[in-house]
C-alpha cells in the first residue's frame, strides 16, 4: 500500500490503533502522490497528545524498518507543509471520529 511493504503498513496501522494518544495520521509527499521510488521516505502528518510526541516519533521510526520516516506534527507545521498536506494528503487513520 502506497509503496510500503504490506507487513510494515499493517504494523503502522496496528500501532496507530493501539495508541490512544494518536488522533489522526495523514500520509503526504511522494507516497501519497504516487510518484515514489524504492528509496522514498514516508511522510506522515500526525495529530497527537503533545506530551507523547517524542515517544511516538521513536517508536514509529523503529517500526518502519528499511524506510526513512519524516514526521510532521499537525499542530506545529509551517504553511508550506500545510498546503502540501491539504493538496496531496491522504488520511490513513482517524481516531477523532470515534470520540
Amino acid at each position: 500500500m502506497y509503496g510500503i511493504e504490506e507487513k510494515i503498513y499493517i504494523n503502522l496501522m496496528s500501532y496507530f490503533k493501539s495508541n490512544e494518544y494518536i488522533k489522526k495520521v495523514i500520509l503526504f509527499g511522494s507516497r501519497a502522490k504516487g510518484n515514489y521510488n524504492y528509496n522514498s521516505d514516508i511522510d506522515l502528518g500526525i495529530l497527537c497528545d503533545k506530551k507523547y510526541k517524542g515517544t511516538i516519533s521513536v517508536e514509529l521510526d523503529e517500526l518502519v524498518g528499511i524506510y526513512s520516516l519524516d514526521i510532521v506534527f499537525l499542530d506545529a507545521m509551517n504553511e508550506d507543509i500545510k498546503l502540501q498536506i491539504d493538496r496531496d494528503g491522504i488520511e490513513i487513520y482517524d481516531n477523532l471520529s470515534r470520540n
